[in-house]
């Protein structure tokens, strides 16, 4: 028989009574996972008892969170790891926010089905087989789309280059397929490009890496001539949509979320410029997995959370420099 290879770390933090909805996150110290945890112990305190799996089995950043009752650390792979923990515990709703790629990397397309892909259909045997029917994805409003200069909605045809936004779509596919065969209820959030605070990776998210960079005085590859356009989103904003959804019980829906706040690079690194004037960069052929121009059609969003502020870029890259100040900055943990 095959050794069951899963460690758990029990955290208590006080009385369990007032924790009323158990969550299954899945990537839970990623960027975008650690966000969703810092969120939920500012705002919800008490109302969410949240069952972290990732690959490591403490934030690598030695970040605490009081709304973490269980972690989990193992392959995501291993079939016989996560069944384990879908029958520990019952789940009120799985957050999927795992990937084993970037676009820029995803160049092994057998890797990204085989780490990515396959996985996510186990995933979704396995939590039917346990009576879990609410699943969020978080999918991707960049690499999904492919190239356009419109603005996308989320009815379009899609014809992603990389192989992280084809995987990405196929999972989206399988969701909808589980939903109608099983009555899975899936939420599909079709993310911008999110940044802010509890950012590590020097892969993925250009406008915490040219941060970083201006911050280490490092000066800054830019692939192109930094003129491609693209969505970008305060994290914070992110997680406050999310959990309005959540609280609406908004199921079975695809979903673009964005800021409608349109950039190019340079832009970008120019506003970088005005809070690091020794920041430098230049310029390098472009990636052919890039995206040149992306913006994503939110009306669909607006008709469910209809009133909603978004950070200004430049307020949220000076509340992500606030945090990168207060951090040991040559960390690559993502």
């Amino acid at each position: 028989m095959k050794k069951l290879n899963l460690r758990i770390k029990q955290v208590y933090f006080g009385k369990k009574k007032n924790l009323k909805m158990n969550v299954l996150l899945l990537g839970g110290f990623g960027f975008i996972g650690t966000n969703i945890l810092k969120y939920v112990d500012r705002y919800f305190p008490g109302k969410y008892s949240f069952y972290v799996f990732d690959r490591y089995f403490e934030h690598p950043d030695g970040i605490t969170f009081e709304c973490i009752e269980n972690v989990y650390s193992g392959d995501f792979k291993d079939a016989m790891i996560i069944r384990s923990v879908l029958q520990s515990h019952s789940f009120d709703f799985v957050i999927h926010s795992l990937s084993s790629t970037v676009p820029t990397t995803s160049i092994n397309v057998r890797f990204d089905i085989e780490s990515n892909l396959i996985p996510t259909i186990e995933l979704l045997d396995i939590i039917l087989e346990n009576n879990v029917k609410n699943i969020i994805f978080i999918s991707s409003g960049g690499a999904i789309y492919g190239k356009s200069e419109n603005k996308h909605k989320e009815s379009d045809n899609n014809f992603p280059l990389s192989s992280y936004g084809i995987v990405k779509l196929a999972i989206e596919k399988y969701l909808f397929q589980y939903a109608s065969l099983y009555q899975l209820n899936p939420l599909i959030l079709r993310l911008s490009n999110p940044y802010g605070p509890y950012h590590y990776s020097n892969k993925q998210g250009i406008s915490n890496v040219a941060l970083r960079a201006a911050h280490n005085q490092i000066e800054f590859n830019v692939w192109g001539n930094g003129e491609a356009k693209k969505d970008y989103i305060y994290i914070d904003d992110f997680c406050n949509i999310l959990f309005r959804l959540i609280d609406k019980r908004v199921t079975n829906k695809i979903l673009n979320v964005a800021s409608e706040q349109v950039l190019s690079l340079n832009e970008i690194l120019a506003e970088i410029k005005t809070i690091y004037p020794s920041f430098l960069w230049k310029y390098s052929e472009a990636s052919i997995l890039d995206i040149d121009h992306f913006e994503l059609d939110i009306s669909e969003l607006r008709t469910i959370v209809d009133t909603f502020n978004f950070t200004s870029f430049s307020k949220g890259i000076k509340l992500t420099k606030h945090w990168l100040e207060l951090q040991k900055i040559d960390k690559t943990l993502c």
